[in-house]
């Protein structure tokens, strides 16, 4: 994570933060995604304790416990809101999938492993494999 995180922030694009940190994504309804992007232009959504809409690139860890809630709820909470991006990485197998908004619902962009490249409409280039998401 630490290569990712150097790209968004190395780049000059925005910022990335990690969980715990509040993100109220509508009036009451608020969520703590493992990792998450704001870009620049976006930056006036934090407040002093939380992360007041959506994120641009919200990445979630899913794990035996959590995966369903995140494939259900928070994946339709984020479409919901508008998050453009978000991925879902399965640390035990290795896995990320990608997903983007198109018409306000996910498609995904498949499932991605070893040194796949993994592909970004919101960070366009992104040098990054999803093995060094794990190093």
């Amino acid at each position: 994570m630490n290569l990712f995180c150097n790209y968004v922030e190395g780049l000059g694009l925005g910022e990335v933060f990690m969980a715990p940190l509040d993100v109220e994504l509508g009036y009451g309804y608020v969520v703590q995604p493992d990792v998450f992007v704001l870009f620049n232009e976006h930056l006036d959504q934090v407040a002093d304790s939380r992360i007041l809409g959506a994120p641009d690139l919200v990445i979630e860890v899913a794990s035996p416990s959590t995966a369903g809630h995140d494939r259900r709820e928070k994946q339709d909470a984020y479409a919901g809101a508008g998050v453009p991006e978000y991925w879902i990485v399965t640390p035990d197998a290795h896995i990320v999938e990608v997903l983007f908004l198109d018409s306000g619902i996910y498609r995904s962009q498949g499932l991605f492993i070893a040194d796949d490249v993994l592909p970004s409409q919101v960070l366009p280039g992104l040098p990054i494999t999803v093995e060094q998401i794990f190093i």
